[in-house]
């Protein structure tokens, strides 16, 4: 059995934090390119630039340094727009307005049309959450 046939852990170079791993090198492999993706959807989503890249890493914990690259475009992640999100959640676009704007949802806008990824939508549908204002502790239940 090789070295490359081992569990594997990858771990970004800064600016980027966090990590992934995979069952042998292929699949963390696959996984930091998945990561990676989603770091740049949630960039595109938000807006905001990416952090500049810099090469000539060393391995902090023994390994091997390899470099992945993806393309993403903001018009490239599935999305609904706000209207058809309210309506796929049963809500109103108010409230998907307030989802978006406490981070529930995940939206941007193309012109003066909010849109939604349709993978937080779908998130948030899955998340079963009830309907109402949560309910206050009375001091018998504390």
């Amino acid at each position: 059995m090789s070295t490359w046939d081992l569990p594997v852990d990858a771990f970004p170079f800064p600016p980027f934090e966090g990590g992934t791993f995979g069952d042998d090198f292929t699949d963390a492999v696959e996984s930091a390119v998945d990561w990676l993706g989603c770091m740049v959807e949630d960039h595109l989503m938000n807006g905001t630039e990416l952090p500049e890249m810099e090469f000539g890493h060393k391995p902090e914990r023994g390994g091997t340094v390899i470099a992945v690259a993806v393309e993403r475009k903001l018009e490239d992640i599935p999305a609904v727009t706000a209207s058809e999100a309210s309506r796929m959640m049963g809500v109103s676009t108010a409230r998907v307005a307030q989802l978006v704007k406490s981070g529930y949802l995940d939206s941007w806008k193309v012109g003066g049309t909010r849109m939604v990824s349709l993978a937080s939508v779908k998130a948030r549908i899955e998340s079963d959450p009830k309907p109402g204002r949560p309910r206050c502790e009375t001091s018998e239940e504390k």
